[in-house]
């Protein structure tokens, strides 16, 4: 795994082209950059969208069909299925994944990741996860973890300090197996779209998304028992990382419909 140090196109090509060791690249996002940023790879899989073919010397067909869209996990798995993995052995995998999740807390443990990596269009806004969580807590025995990156400390800080001593903030200090394993103790996740919203999924734990400016027929957390809290605006899905006008499909979603959403998990 390489650590980028900014998100320059350049810098990621010359990082990316010291290690000699890299002999395929599989491209899961559907961009041109990122075929850019592994030119120099010898063999590169992935799918010809964005005009990117031409960069590709293995590319995954994709199936011609209608009605909604496709997930991307489905997507993803076919780039998978066209480099050799055992996409049914993957599935009987996380099958057993999810069934070791859960033991009872005392006090039941939820999970909060009120950041996104992508940027400030994907986060709900921080003081409303803050009123959320007290919300919660005054009216169930609960006790609130954080998660997220180095990056969303300030936004944990906003939710940290409105809940006090009911909270643990992990924010920045987990290791992805330390993640793992904090996430199997919580009952629920409260989460924007983000990677540990699939993550969580993954392990069987119930969440509660909110979405904005993405599209959750494309990145809903699959499985049963999850609650999707989206308004449809004229301008979403946008898919932007910031909302150039007055960030509608976020502030859409009331406080109080994110408490009815965990409490009905919780009850």
């Amino acid at each position: 795994m390489l650590s980028r140090p900014n998100k320059s196109l350049v810098s990621a090509v010359r990082l990316i082209g010291r290690q000699e060791s890299f002999d395929v690249a599989i491209l899961f996002p559907n961009s041109l950059r990122v075929a850019l940023e592994v030119w120099r790879v010898p063999r590169k899989v992935g799918y010809r969208g964005h005009a990117r073919g031409w960069l590709l010397n293995q590319i995954v067909r994709e199936p011609r069909r209608s009605g909604p869209p496709e997930h991307h996990a489905t997507r993803f798995l076919r780039i998978a299925d066209d480099c050799g993995a055992d996409v049914d052995q993957m599935r009987d995998a996380k099958q057993a994944l999810s069934q070791t999740s859960h033991f009872q807390d005392q006090k039941k443990l939820l999970g909060l990741c009120p950041g996104a990596e992508y940027g400030p269009a994907k986060r709900w806004l921080p003081e409303r996860f803050a009123e959320a969580a007290v919300a919660v807590s005054a009216q169930s025995k609960v006790k609130w973890i954080l998660f997220g990156v180095d990056n969303d400390e300030s936004i944990g800080e906003t939710v940290a300090s409105a809940l006090g001593e009911n909270c643990i903030n992990r924010i920045g200090q987990t290791t992805l197996d330390q993640l793992i394993e904090e996430l199997r103790r919580c009952r629920l996740l409260l989460t924007n779209d983000t990677g540990t919203m699939h993550l969580a999924a993954l392990l069987g734990v119930p969440v509660v998304a909110v979405f904005g400016s993405t599209e959750p027929a494309l990145t809903r957390p699959l499985g049963n028992g999850h609650i999707i809290l989206r308004h449809h605006v004229e301008c979403s899905p946008c898919f932007l990382r910031e909302c150039p006008i007055d960030f509608r499909c976020m502030k859409a979603v009331s406080v109080q419909e994110v408490v009815d959403a965990v409490m009905s998990i919780l009850q």
